[in-house]
């Protein structure tokens, strides 16, 4: 009887169709944590103008995953775990920001080799808490024809471990497809600030206006849980960390400050065109 089987150069098809630049592919890793209920995720880079001994590691503390999660949520084609129920986080609950597998796609276009290491949340996972140890050779799964194939290697590998206290999940991306060159670097801001926003424009410092704002803090997630959501921070560190944020900088240095309040239990639409103190 006829039927489909999937070409292992899948993932580069799909990678250059849906993830585009490396930065793009980086911040798309940056997203999963962020929907794994993060509130802080470091990202370092090493030797990155190597991409033999490069390395780039993304590291968070988020609710972790155990080896059914990794293996549904990551090793399935399409998986339609964040399709299921209200597409929110568990413990934050916050909107997902991904839903068609970009992760895979992304470590597959950024790296040769990829390193898991997974400690689950017990308040957020309820069945299987044991910590997972996951490698990925995409050199191995090319290697073959279909995906079938590459199914009876080892080049993808799952196993409980042990783990010290904490939670959260590591990632490492080792033998790099290419170097990354300084521009390369500088996008990676830009894009984590096209996913949030800085935090100065959150919380806006209390020298600077030189009124009363319209709020105090702007709401900047869709979240409803019942546990108070604490945030989300990226660090940029090594190869990453292009120096001082200069947000602090552009704030000092405005003239003006434009508030919107719009809530969809009020037709009303509020503006607020506050002058700063360098204006004034």
């Amino acid at each position: 009887m006829a039927h489909f089987t999937v070409d292992t150069h899948l993932f580069r098809e799909l990678g250059e169709l849906l993830v585009g630049r490396d930065s793009t592919a980086l911040v798309e890793l940056i997203k999963n944590s962020y929907d794994a209920d993060a509130t802080v995720v470091t990202v370092k880079g090493e030797n990155l103008a190597n991409p033999l001994r490069g390395r780039i590691r993304i590291t968070d503390d988020g609710v972790g995953m155990n080896a059914s999660m990794f293996e549904q949520g990551f090793l399935r084609i399409a998986s339609r775990v964040k399709e299921q129920g209200d597409r929110r986080s568990s413990l934050y609950k916050r909107r997902y920001t991904g839903a068609k597998g970009i992760g895979r796609l992304a470590a597959h276009k950024l790296a040769k080799r990829m390193t898991v290491v997974s400690i689950p949340d017990r308040n957020a996972i309820r069945d299987d808490l044991t910590p997972i140890s996951a490698s990925i050779n995409w050199n191995k799964i090319e290697a073959c024809e279909t995906l079938e194939q590459a199914g009876a290697t080892d080049a993808v590998a799952v196993e409980a471990v042990e783990a010290d206290n904490g939670v959260g999940t590591d990632i490492l991306l080792t033998e790099l497809r290419r170097k990354w060159t300084p521009s390369e670097r500088t996008r990676v801001i830009r894009e984590i600030n096209a996913f949030q926003p800085p935090q100065i424009l959150v919380d806006v410092p209390q020298d600077i206006p030189s009124n009363k704002l319209l709020f105090a803090t702007p709401r900047v997630r869709d979240v409803r849980g019942k546990t108070r959501d604490p945030g989300f921070e990226v660090h940029l560190l090594g190869d990453f960390d292009v120096g001082e944020e200069y947000w602090h900088v552009v704030a000092s240095a405005a003239d003006w400050i434009l508030e919107i309040e719009s809530s969809p239990d009020d037709a009303a639409v509020r503006y607020l065109i506050t002058p700063t103190r360098t204006c004034t």
